[in-house]
């Protein structure tokens, strides 16, 4: 059983940081449900169903991080990071759900408040779990960044908005505390009921964030400015080496970055040049992007640069001009 459990919690696992950030979920919900209905607050109860929504999306995570590590197949050539995008879909909907409903309870406890009661408890409670917040989204932060997956990612940014949430539902209960002690009970209610649905709709930030980034992903979007000018960087450092670039296809599909490029070469280049080309490029790319997948696609050149039986091949004069260059220098050398 012991055994089991340290295989669980296997912390070389991709999967390690979802099934704490599950764990977390699965106590914050359980205690913010039960302490926000026992002391009648509303912004901790609804604090505790975003908690709850987050064990489903979590349980989600799992699979998704169990498929996506999943290398290409026959099935599915590109890999199974389209998961990711799937599940951060499915949480930005349950989140969605969940405001609708703080907001239908809103309006209840504003026709018929029933005063918050002991603001003692409710604010230790909030305190806890505002620690317990920020230090989960700083080690899933760390997390992404080691095991290079864009769903850890959204679920650090998740953790970290639910923090800053948390912090406002602490303002509310110091403000409650303070108008409850004056014997301005029912005000601090409606400011209670008021905080629940600002800070769950200031929480769909984060969701509808990714959750556009997914969508693009699932409907194959090419990548953004900064990687496509990357990309063009690395082949404009190797323009003498081939006679004409053609274009460039890129996708992601979760941590997986596909870059494909197609150029033209002299038709009677060998198949190590050829290839030698291409490992400078595919390494020059994964330099820059650990997790990208490129592939170069070689055509032959129509022969257009040869008239009168001689060639005017671009690539082969700056390669003759190089290799000048390298011989002066050697002759100097000696």
């Amino acid at each position: 059983m012991l055994s089991g459990i340290r295989k669980y919690f296997d912390k070389s696992s991709a999967v390690y940081p979802s099934r704490v950030s599950l764990l977390l979920c699965t106590l914050l919900a359980i205690g913010g449900i039960v302490i926000g209905v026992l002391e009648n607050s509303l912004s901790v109860t609804a604090n505790g169903l975003i908690a709850a929504t987050e064990i489903l999306t979590s349980v989600l995570f799992l699979s998704a991080i169990k498929q996506s590590i999943k290398a290409p197949d026959y099935v599915f050539n590109y890999g199974y990071g389209k998961y990711e995008s799937m599940a951060i879909l499915a949480g930005s909907t349950l989140l969605s759900l969940l405001l609708i409903y703080t907001i239908i309870e809103a309006f209840k406890d504003f026709g018929t408040p029933i005063p918050v009661k002991n603001y003692h408890i409710l604010i230790i409670y909030s305190l806890i779990s505002y620690v317990a917040l920020r230090k989960t989204a700083i080690f899933l932060r760390k997390s992404s960044a080691k095991f290079q997956m864009p769903l850890l990612e959204y679920d650090a940014d998740v953790w970290k908005t639910d923090s800053f949430i948390e912090l406002g539902v602490l303002v509310n209960l110091a403000f409650g505390a303070v108008f409850s002690y004056f014997n301005y009970k029912i005000i601090g209610k409606y400011i209670d009921s008021a905080t629940a649905v600002l800070l769950l709709t200031y929480s769909l930030r984060v969701q509808l964030t990714h959750g556009k980034s997914a969508v693009n992903q699932l409907l194959d979007h090419t990548l953004s400015e900064n990687i496509q000018f990357d990309i063009i960087s690395v082949i404009a450092e190797n323009i003498n080496r081939f006679c004409e670039f053609k274009k460039v296809h890129t996708r992601q599909s979760g941590k997986d970055i596909f870059i494909e490029i197609d150029v033209i070469m002299p038709w009677d280049y060998t198949l190590e040049e050829a290839y030698r080309l291409e490992k400078d490029v595919l390494n020059s790319l994964v330099e820059k992007y650990p997790t990208a997948i490129p592939r170069l696609y070689v055509t032959p050149c129509p022969k257009d640069c040869i008239h009168d039986g001689k060639s005017s091949c671009p690539v082969k004069i700056a390669r003759d001009a190089n290799k000048k260059k390298v011989d002066a220098g050697k002759l100097k050398e000696n």
